[in-house]
């Protein structure tokens, strides 16, 4: 498959699983409160430490090929045949795909915080430095419509972090938290492991 028919899968694909989600954590804004959650420190961008990273072959699921892609100018990626394509990378441009994935997610939370009209309920969103796991408190301690929907976005970009700084596909696991912004109580902890898409196994 070509890398452009590759993209306009994973388009397509992102799309119906995100309108899936919805419905499903729209289904839940009503649970109680769980066990309170500590707050994530985030990381900013300009503070996180360039690492210089050896040369590898990176094999990514193709649904989470991103636009990080154009960094690599060495290799155009070997489609395998079962839902992954691999690239052979030198270091210097896995830091440069890395410090993009790092700045998206930093511009897309304070987007996200921006948003008023979309996310009127959302007052702060946090992760670890590894993007394994990202927080959203939530004003009203329910989660609802647009809140909902952010969970896909969480994984993709997590788990492709993830992949691109060393971690094998099938041990790449993003976690997204829910709390309530009172009191700091679990609204809903679930995470990437939850959806099948994600495993390169099923990607065929």
């Amino acid at each position: 498959m070509k890398n452009h028919e590759i993209k306009k899968a994973i388009k397509i694909k992102e799309s119906f699983m995100a309108v899936s989600l919805c419905l499903l954590f729209c289904s839940a804004c009503s649970s109680a409160p769980q066990v309170p959650v500590a707050a994530e420190v985030s990381v900013d961008p300009s503070e996180k430490q360039s690492t210089s990273h050896s040369d590898a072959d990176i094999t990514v699921p193709s649904i989470l090929i991103g636009n990080e892609t154009g960094q690599i100018t060495d290799s155009t990626g070997v489609d395998n045949g079962d839902g992954t394509v691999t690239y052979s990378l030198t270091g210097s441009e896995i830091d440069s795909i890395l410090h993009q994935i790092t700045v998206t997610i930093s511009e897309s939370i304070q987007d996200i915080l921006d948003n008023d009209d979309l996310y009127p309920n959302i007052t702060a969103i946090t992760h670890d430095a590894d993007y394994t796991s990202f927080t959203i408190s939530l004003s009203d301690g329910q989660i609802c419509m647009y809140e909902s929907m952010l969970v896909m976005s969480f994984y993709t970009i997590g788990n492709r972090y993830q992949i691109y700084n060393g971690v094998p596909p099938e041990q790449a696991v993003t976690t997204v938290i829910y709390i309530n912004d009172a009191d700091n109580a679990v609204i809903s902890r679930t995470d990437s492991t939850s959806v099948e898409t994600f495993s390169p196994n099923d990607q065929q």
